[in-house]
């Protein structure tokens, strides 16, 4: 576990919240010098804490306003057999730029993954190609009518 005090975690949400914000202005936020915020900062990206610097961009205005979630099952005859299923999915589905996310999980479902598309006809071109991919003839899919939260900021856990 890696100690974060409550400077770093006022970094990390400044950062989150403007990922080119100066040194100098995060500096000033939480009352250090703007060569310390830097040595914090590399410290953090060092230890892994800090992974990328992203773009957050709107969908929408990219030509794909509509979101779902696919809850699929994905079976196999044994532990070997899973593991090699489960990285063919993983790199099938690295590279299909239509699947935002896609998250193994416990329940009824093998899987959940979030898509965003142009349109209706795109998303039941996609269900067909994820059905192809992981080899699973059945899927549940719930499109997005409104969303009311959706961020990637993690609030560090107090030591």
């Amino acid at each position: 576990n890696i100690m974060i005090d409550a400077i770093d975690r006022k970094i990390l949400e400044l950062l989150q919240n403007d990922a080119r914000a100066t040194n100098a202005v995060i500096g000033k936020a939480v009352g250090i010098t703007a060569s310390s915020v830097f040595e914090r900062v590399k410290k953090l990206e060092r230890k892994g804490v800090i992974k990328r610097y992203i773009a957050v961009v709107d969908p929408e205005l990219l030509g794909k306003p509509l979101a779902a979630f696919i809850r699929l099952t994905v079976e196999s005859k044994n532990d070997r057999s899973f593991e090699a299923t489960y990285r063919r999915i993983q790199e099938a589905f690295m590279a299909e730029p239509d699947i935002v996310e896609c998250h193994s999980v416990a329940g009824a479902e093998s899987l959940i993954i979030k898509v965003r598309v142009a349109g209706p006809k795109r998303l039941e071109e996609l269900i067909a190609r994820i059905r192809d991919m992981t080899g699973s003839p059945h899927s549940v899919t719930n499109v997005v009518l409104s969303t009311y939260k959706e961020a990637s900021y993690v609030e560090p856990a107090a030591e």
